[in-house]
């Protein structure tokens, strides 16, 4: 039977899931805690800022092949 604040703690970091509840490791709050933790919330950052960028540049790609049909038709009107 799982808990609800052990699927949270599964969906935030795998690896801290298995390390308690398979290899029965006592995860204490030490400093190499506080340093994964600093690591997590950078490492999102960055992952946010990467999609950020990403959607840009699909956006991009959109307004790219909707002025390729302007021109296109344009160049086709005026033959």
């Amino acid at each position: 039977m799982f808990g609800a604040s052990e699927i949270a703690e599964y969906v935030y970091c795998k690896r801290a899931w298995w390390l308690r509840r398979v290899q029965e490791i006592p995860i204490s709050d030490s400093s190499n805690l506080q340093y994964g933790t600093s690591v997590h919330l950078s490492h999102n950052k960055r992952v946010k800022h990467a999609l950020g960028l990403q959607y840009c540049g699909y956006l991009l790609v959109v307004f790219g092949v909707f002025a390729a049909i302007l021109l296109f038709i344009d160049a086709v009107a005026l033959r």
